[in-house]
């Protein structure tokens, strides 16, 4: 009874189509009793999004109202109500009354319109990932040639949406970013999200970002403590980079993808992260070998300092505040990196290779007084047995025994499910000391 017409075969939205008029039972009671009745007798109040279940009395009583009741109450012997309603009515001689209810277009969600709409009653595609302003959908094929309707109500439902884009293809490994197709609202890519108390700007056509991995940034993201320093090979527009520093970790940030690189560095400035993120714009493998070179040669003269995060000179003060002393910078001890984020799923474990002799070639001789780094390599698994798939690619690319996959010093940790039979995880694994000071030159 209260559902939109069907309106199969539409492809371009007509919302008048969807209005139309039913007639309920109603009560009218003294406005008084209006509240009685809504609270203790809820389930037999008419319960529709965006009709009002208590009207005016339009027969001059103006001391009455009409109380809408639920569609199953079909006649005035109120037949179909609670026991409770039908001795209230009989005790205060309430009289009951048809009344006519208009709906249209703005009462109906999103699956309702769809649902009447598409061919199959039963599905509705309106699953989406919002980013900013952009409502981001993976429509399957067939539904293409609804793409623009689908479009339109997933804004008209959506307060906060005023771009709806398709996804066309798969992810590009290299920049990680997709084709998308606008299916509705005026074309405007740059978007702006808040996660982990941090703001990213960046144009969402040209980077990646996947709002379904905040958890995952906020898990890593914690295990930094303050003064920790940070190494993050695929830093994209900064959602591991930007939080950490902000928390108190030194971060050098890198991403290959001239325009995360740029998004990564507006956002250290849009966060006041200046003193705290250093960006690079490198290939992974030598950044990797480059920055534990440059890191290490930093130490040479004593520990590392960290910027204070710095005043806000804009914040809104009712009275002035007493002086402060600026607090002290944070002292970075560490004379290597002391973690590393690769957070390329696809390939990302294959750069393992890089740390191969990295710190004999850095340090020269066995130096037990550097630190080694406690790497977190983010990568895809079809296998039925996960951790030692992903142990044993790690030692394929280290050039670590393989059979000796279970003596590493290493956490296996579940991400998400990316499609079925396809998992995240990532990978949290102390350098080994045989890897980092490997000499593949030796006899």
């Amino acid at each position: 009874m209260f559902k939109p017409q069907v309106q199969r075969g539409m492809k371009e939205l007509d919302r008048s189509a969807f209005t139309l008029t039913r007639s309920v039972v109603a009560l009218r009671v003294p406005t008084k009793s209006v509240g009685l009745i809504k609270s203790d007798l809820a389930s037999d109040v008419l319960r529709v999004h965006k009709v009002l279940n208590v009207v005016s009395d339009n027969s001059g009583q103006n001391d009455h109202k009409l109380v809408l009741l639920r569609p199953e109450i079909t006649t005035t012997s109120l037949d179909e109500a609670s026991d409770q309603l039908r001795a209230l009515v009989q005790k205060n001689g309430w009289e009951t009354l048809t009344h006519s209810v208009t709906m249209g277009y703005d009462n109906w969600t999103a699956d309702e319109i769809l649902k009447a709409v598409l061919p199959d009653p039963t599905q509705a595609p309106t699953a989406y990932e919002q980013i900013g302003h952009i409502a981001h959908m993976n429509l399957r094929d067939e539904y293409l040639e609804y793409k623009s309707i689908i479009g339109q109500v997933i804004i008209d439902k959506s307060p906060t949406v005023t771009m709806v884009v398709n996804k066309l293809d798969t992810i590009d490994n290299t920049f990680r970013n997709f084709n998308m197709e606008v299916l509705a609202g005026e074309p405007n890519f740059i978007a702006q999200v808040r996660e982990n108390d941090c703001v990213f700007r960046f144009d969402y056509s040209k980077v990646y970002w996947n709002s379904r991995l905040h958890p995952e940034h906020e898990r890593l993201i914690k295990r930094f403590k303050i003064g920790s320093s940070v190494c993050d090979v695929m830093a994209g527009v900064g959602p591991f980079a930007v939080p950490a520093a902000k928390r108190g970790s030194l971060v050098w940030a890198n991403d290959l993808n001239p325009a995360s690189y740029a998004a990564l560095a507006d956002n250290i400035g849009l966060n006041k992260m200046q003193g705290r993120v250093k960006p690079f714009n490198m290939d992974g493998r030598d950044f990797i070998r480059q920055a534990f070179a440059d890191f290490y040669a930093s130490t040479q003269n004593g520990p590392l300092s960290l910027a204070p995060i710095p005043k806000n000179p804009n914040a809104n003060r009712t009275r002035p505040a007493a002086a402060k002393p600026d607090p002290p910078p944070i002292a970075v001890a560490s004379r290597s990196f002391d973690h590393v984020v690769m957070n390329l799923p696809a390939i990302a474990i294959e750069f393992l290779d890089a740390f191969r002799g990295l710190f004999r070639r850095i340090t020269g001789a066995d130096d037990s007084s550097v630190n080694l780094p406690l790497i977190h390599t983010h990568c895809f698994t079809k296998s039925d047995e996960p951790e030692k798939d992903i142990l044993q690619r790690a030692c394929r690319a280290m050039g670590y025994p393989e059979d000796q996959y279970m003596e590493l010093d290493a956490e296996v940790y579940f991400v998400r499910q990316v499609a079925p039979n396809k998992d995240m995880y990532c990978l949290s694994l102390n350098l080994p000391r045989s890897v980092a000071y490997a000499n593949d030159d030796e006899t």
